[in-house]
């Protein structure tokens, strides 16, 4: 059921894919993403799903035959508390490895380091997905 579950912040990301219910499935299996709302006439290019990847944090998916090849967003990230378990069912749910998880220390201008695990993943409908676990500053691969 849509509601609104924050008050500030990104409301959802778009996606356009050949296959909306392959897409859909996937993030929904992968990531247990919930749904929220679809509309639209099945086959049609208003037919869309609402998934719920978090509290709020909304994917619309539609599917398209159209290509879009500017103006697209370089990745969606997904948070995880288990990146490898996470790698594993996504790659169970079709996707495949643009690149394994890998330990960074990131330094800020402001000097604080941000630590975390992350990964690369090439969903089912072409886009790319990276998953990130918050890790301790000790942790290493």
């Amino acid at each position: 059921m849509y509601v609104k579950r924050k008050q500030k912040g990104i409301h959802h990301v778009c996606l356009r894919v050949p296959d909306l219910h392959v897409t859909a499935n996937f993030y929904r299996n992968a990531f247990d993403a919930e749904l929220v709302a679809e509309w639209g006439a099945e086959g049609k290019e208003d037919h869309a799903f609402i998934l719920d990847l978090g509290t709020g944090d909304y994917l619309e998916i539609f599917g398209t035959s159209e290509p879009f090849a500017t103006g697209k967003w370089q990745h969606v990230a997904i948070w995880t508390d288990n990146i490898e378990a996470a790698f594993e069912r996504a790659i169970a749910c079709g996707a495949t490895v643009a690149s394994m998880p890998a330990i960074s220390h990131i330094p800020t201008r402001s000097g604080q380091v941000v630590h975390m695990k992350y990964g690369f993943l090439n969903a089912p409908g072409g886009e790319t997905v990276e998953l990130i676990q918050d890790v301790d500053a000790d942790a290493h691969m």
